[in-house]
Order: structure tokens, then sequence, then C-alpha cells
């Protein structure tokens, strides 16, 4: 069972890094700078972007390794996990792209994780 958790986590933090690095890709100031024109020169823009790239590809990979847990664990163990993407995505803006970290998401991370763990007692 421990093994299937880790599985189910490795998936999640993968995800959450992609979503993270995503938005890096976003925020660079080529991108920004750039003002490319019409629809088909921003789909070029962000399409060539190494960040933006980086966080597809890690998308991807996050989607295999969910495929992997799901063929080994109930969906209705799995699924309760993916709410942690919140606290990790929170957590990963926060140390690398400085994002705040209010006392109020604070209490409401805290209050994802301990529904996490009672979900995952239950299973």
């Amino acid at each position: 069972m421990l093994t299937n958790i880790l599985i189910i986590l490795l998936s999640l933090l993968m995800s959450s890094t992609a979503h993270v690095v995503l938005k890096k890709g976003m925020m660079t100031h080529a991108l920004i700078a750039e003002k490319p024109d019409g629809i088909i020169g921003l789909i070029w823009t962000v399409g060539t972007n190494p960040w933006v790239l980086g966080g597809m590809f890690l998308h991807v990979s996050a989607l295999v390794v969910w495929l992997w847990a799901l063929s080994k664990v109930d969906i209705s163990f799995a699924y309760p996990f993916l709410a942690l993407g919140y606290v990790l995505v929170s957590s990963m803006a926060w140390l690398w792209l400085g994002e705040e970290l209010t006392p109020m998401r604070l209490r409401g991370m805290g209050i994802i994780i301990i529904g996490v763990l009672v979900l995952a007692k239950a299973g």
C-alpha cells in the first residue's frame, strides 16, 4: 500500500511542479516584451517557451504515472490525494515565485492535509 501511495504522490508532485513551471513560463520577460502579433504569434511564442514546454512535459509524465497508480488502486482512494496539489502548488509558488502565503491560505492548506489523511486512513 505504501508503494501505491508513493506512486500517487509522485504523480501529484510532477503535476504540481508542472503548474508552477508553466506559470514561470508565462511570466518570462521575453514573452511579455515580445508582444506577439495575433493569435499565431502568441501560440508560437508560448509554444516555444522552454518553461512552457517543460511544464507540458511534466504534465504528460504526471498523467502516465497517474494511470500507473490507477491500475493499482481504487480511484476512490487515489482521487482525494489530488487535493494535496493545492498545498504543493501554493508552497512551490511561495518558495520559487515569491507569492504570498497568508494565514488564511495556510489554515486552508492545513484543513486539506487533515482531510486527505482522514480519507487515506479510511481506505
